[in-house]
C-alpha cells in the first residue's frame, strides 16, 4: 500500500510540473460573437478582458455601438407611429371622423403618399438597426479573431520595381523572421 501511495504521489509530482510555459488566454471568435448577440457590446468587452496585451483599447467601441442602436430605433419608432398616424387619418376621412389638425393641410390622395412614403421609411430603419447589430456581432468576433494575428515588425513585405534586359517588372519580397 505504501509503495502504490509512493509511486502515485511521485507522478502526480511529475506530472503537474511537466509543462514550463502558459499559453496566455485567448478569446474564442464564438463566444464574442454569441456574447454581442445577447448584450451588444459584451463581446467587445470580452475581448478586451481576455486580450489585454493589445496595445488599443476595445471600451471606445461600446458607447458608439449604444448610440447608433438607440439612435437608429429611437428614428424606427418615429417612423412606426407616424405611419400608424397617416394609416388612421385615412380611415378617418374615409369614414367621415373628424380628421387632426396635424394632417388638415392634406388631402386624401396625399395621405396615401405619405403612407407609402412613411412605410418605405421604416422597412429601410428595420434594415439598419438589423444591420447595425450584426455590424456590431461581427465587429466582435473579428476582433477575437485578430488576437491571434502577428503585427511584429519583422514582418515585412518590400515592393520594389525591377528592370531586365527583356522587360520590366516588381520584385516582391517577404520578410517573415
Amino acid at each position: 500500500m505504501k509503495l502504490i501511495l509512493t509511486v502515485s504521489l511521485t507522478l502526480l509530482y511529475f506530472t503537474s510540473y511537466c509543462q514550463d510555459t502558459i499559453k496566455p488566454a485567448l478569446p474564442y471568435p464564438k463566444r464574442a460573437a454569441l456574447l454581442s448577440a445577447i448584450i451588444p457590446g459584451a463581446g467587445q468587452v470580452y475581448n478586451q478582458i481576455y486580450a489585454p496585451t493589445k496595445k488599443y483599447n476595445a471600451y471606445w467601441k461600446v458607447p458608439l455601438i449604444y448610440a447608433s442602436l438607440i439612435s437608429s430605433s429611437n428614428l424606427l419608432i418615429n417612423a412606426i407611429n407616424t405611419e400608424k398616424e397617416l394609416k388612421q387619418e385615412y380611415y378617418n376621412r374615409i369614414n367621415n371622423i373628424t380628421p387632426s389638425l396635424k394632417w388638415a393641410n392634406y388631402d386624401e390622395y396625399n395621405l396615401v403618399a405619405l403612407h407609402a412614403s412613411a412605410s418605405r421609411n421604416r422597412n429601410l430603419l428595420y434594415i439598419l438597426v438589423g444591420g447595425l447589430y450584426i455590424i456590431q456581432i461581427a465587429d466582435a468576433s473579428v476582433e477575437a479573431h485578430f488576437t491571434h494575428f502577428d503585427i511584429s515588425p519583422n514582418l515585412s513585405l518590400d515592393i520594389t520595381p525591377t528592370v531586365y534586359t527583356f522587360a520590366s517588372g516588381v520584385n516582391l519580397s517577404f520578410n517573415l523572421h
